[in-house]
């Protein structure tokens, strides 16, 4: 369905719904006053009835001069109240305080009605209050109006009935009124709507012409600013759009971010195998006695440092600046991996001088080896950081839940809860006073999540300020073998 057709059916359907809800309020609000108001004009009658009854009791038994009026005399002046009512078009029902009929006068429908008679039999009420009520018996409608009344040292019930069924008609036929007018009013209402959509979106369909020669790589086409402000807006939009596409500053600002993200993230990467090259050298150089056991020893993690450093530049720069890598995976001990970087790690634990506690099961999992190595070293340097001196950090292995997770906690400064949520972000750093004096730029644990991805693992951390911090590697129980 096309866009006028949608805002044509659209805004017809809701002026039409809007004309129909106002006429339906309307309507039930026109009925509601009228059914109040003839209840006002039957209560009237009702109090008129009953007081005249009451009257004409005390009347008679002053006329005869009687204590009381017996059972009969009363019947007798109900039987002349009821009657005259009767002439003048309403009808009524005296009945005794066990709901006996005394005498009465109903409509033929009324007194027929299941309901009414149910009515009758349960009603309680008062001499001080009344029970109004409306009967609908199909073809008729009746307001009822019932209250107690005590004549001569009895109580009587008294009900009076109007046929209020004009009203009821009279609503049916403003209903059918509404209805015709109202399919009058959305023929006429439909036509003028036609003709304005379509004269409003006159200038899109020349916008889409213009539209189309752009994307077919006319980029030096420009559209003219014509209709209305909103369309002479859109067309300067598309003008500057194809201005941009025209001289390709998307693709040149984003080839100009990837290097620079690039290269931040290498030059972080490689002072990680850096450190660890850098502090066996000066083992070999400051030390003056080094036995031939412990020079092949650092010549050995000197070598396979630079080797790792040389892997990882490789690795880094696909997965940087590509966004994505294709990981030579394969099976790899956690246990060794935790091993070797701990190993590397033994001269940065030294400087700060921190001790580094790890343990973990025998599991095996599907990882390239100098990338998780880089996870590892990461998450421990940033402990390091985090922590003081003659403080110990802790790494600890193990299956939870078919999963391979590896917790790293370390008990310096911490961080509260809304620095944890953005640590993982690039460049983000909790303490930047400090983070610059270790030489952190915040983006170590960002290229953490990158590598924890592409091993199918997720990291999450635990923080309190003061307490300290715990870092969880999640292994999904897939890469497990």
């Amino acid at each position: 369905m096309k866009l006028w057709q949608n805002i044509f059916l659209s805004s017809l359907c809701l002026i039409i719904l809007a004309v129909n809800v106002i006429s339906v309020v309307l309507l039930n609000n026109s009925h509601r006053l009228l059914i109040e108001r003839e209840q006002s004009h039957a209560v009237n009658e009702f109090e008129y009835f009953a007081a005249s009854f009451s009257n004409s009791a005390i009347y008679e038994r002053l006329k005869v001069g009687k204590i009381a009026l017996s059972q009969e005399e009363v019947t007798k002046i109900a039987s002349d109240m009821i009657e005259n009512r009767r002439q003048k078009g309403s009808s009524a029902a005296i009945y005794t305080e066990d709901k006996q009929l005394l005498r009465g006068d109903l409509f033929p429908e009324l007194d027929s009605y299941n309901e009414f008679s149910s009515y009758v039999s349960d009603v309680k009420i008062s001499t001080d209050s009344y029970s109004i009520h409306i009967f609908d018996c199909g073809t008729a409608q009746y307001l009822t109006i019932c209250s107690a009344l005590k004549i001569e040292r009895s109580v009587y019930l008294i009900l009076t009935a109007t046929d209020i069924s004009e009203i009821y008609a009279l609503r049916e036929q403003q209903t059918e009124f509404i209805r015709r007018v109202g399919i009058i009013s959305a023929a006429v209402i439909s036509m003028i709507l036609l003709i304005i959509v379509i004269l409003l979106l006159r200038p899109l369909s020349r916008l889409n012409t213009y539209t189309k020669a752009i994307a077919g790589g006319n980029y030096k086409i420009r559209i003219r600013k014509k209709g209305s402000r909103e369309f002479r807006e859109l067309a300067g939009n598309m003008n500057i759009m194809a201005d941009s596409i025209q001289k390709n500053a998307t693709r040149l600002e984003k080839i100009a971010e990837d290097r620079q993200t690039f290269i931040a993230n290498l030059a972080h990467e490689m002072k990680t195998p850096l450190t660890s090259i850098l502090g066996f050298a000066d083992l070999l150089r400051i030390k003056k006695n080094v036995s031939d056991k412990e020079r092949a020893e650092y010549a050995s993690v000197i070598v396979e440092e630079t080797k790792r450093l040389r892997s990882l530049s490789g690795k880094l720069m696909e997965l940087i600046a590509l966004g994505s890598t294709e990981t030579e995976k394969k099976p790899v001990s956690l246990p060794g991996m935790i091993k070797d970087t701990e190993t590397a790690l033994a001269p940065l634990l030294a400087k700060n001088s921190i001790s580094l506690t790890c343990s973990s099961e025998d599991i095996v999992i599907s990882a390239d080896e100098e990338l998780f190595k880089s996870l590892l070293y990461n998450i421990i340097e940033n402990a390091v950081k985090a922590s003081t001196i003659d403080q110990e950090i802790t790494l600890n292995a193990g299956m939870s839940d078919g999963n391979a997770v590896i917790a790293i906690t370390d008990h310096g400064i911490g961080m509260s809860d809304e620095d944890a949520e953005k640590v993982f972000e690039p460049f983000y750093m909790v303490d930047k006073s400090r983070s610059r004096k270790a030489g952190g730029a915040g983006l170590g644990l960002a290229l953490c999540v990158k590598i924890a991805k592409l091993h199918n693992a997720v990291l999450t951390l635990k923080s309190r300020p003061g307490e300290g911090t715990t870092v969880y590697i999640i292994v999904s129980g897939d890469e497990c073998l």
